[in-house]
């Protein structure tokens, strides 16, 4: 029986991987779809960062407890980390509201599923930590799982 050899890449690794930014930036040109109701993701994303600064503070305020060796101050930040955790379920429900109008998947909740190859994402961070952070600071998002641009400024036709 023949040895079948395996066939090896002669790019190295580093070379492989692509860079810090996969797939294709969200766009607000003229082919960018708009999106119906605009109100789950202003929810969603504020929940998302009201669930970040909630973190930190607890982070900070537990930090603070132990450099003071005060245990009130340490079962504070621990009651913030509850409160982290109820915003965190209430954020998960927001995002599932938001959901893509042509293939009805989720924007900004990570999944399993494969994702598009325009799908856009920068390396430290998730596909939906990438979709919450381009929605708030440029108002488009582009569907992980169908890699369609929606634009969240976008007005009716008239």
């Amino acid at each position: 029986m023949p040895v079948k050899h395996r066939i090896r890449h002669s790019a190295k690794p580093v070379e492989r991987r692509g860079g810090l930014i996969k797939g294709k930036k969200p766009h607000r040109e003229q082919n960018a779809h708009k999106v119906l109701r605009k109100w789950p993701y202003y929810r969603a994303m504020l929940l998302w960062f009201a669930c970040l600064f909630v973190l930190l503070v607890s982070l900070c305020v537990v930090g603070y407890g132990v450099h003071l060796k005060q245990p009130k101050i340490i079962y504070v930040g621990i009651a913030g980390f509850g409160f982290w955790l109820f915003l965190k379920v209430c954020y998960l429900l927001a995002c599932k509201t938001t959901t893509c109008p042509l293939c009805r998947a989720c924007h900004l909740v990570n999944g399993k599923s494969s994702k598009h190859m325009k799908a856009y994402k920068v390396f430290p961070f998730s596909y939906a930590t990438t979709a919450v952070f381009t929605a708030a600071l440029s108002m488009c998002i582009r569907c992980m799982h169908c890699g369609v641009t929606f634009d969240l400024n976008k007005k009716h036709r008239e």
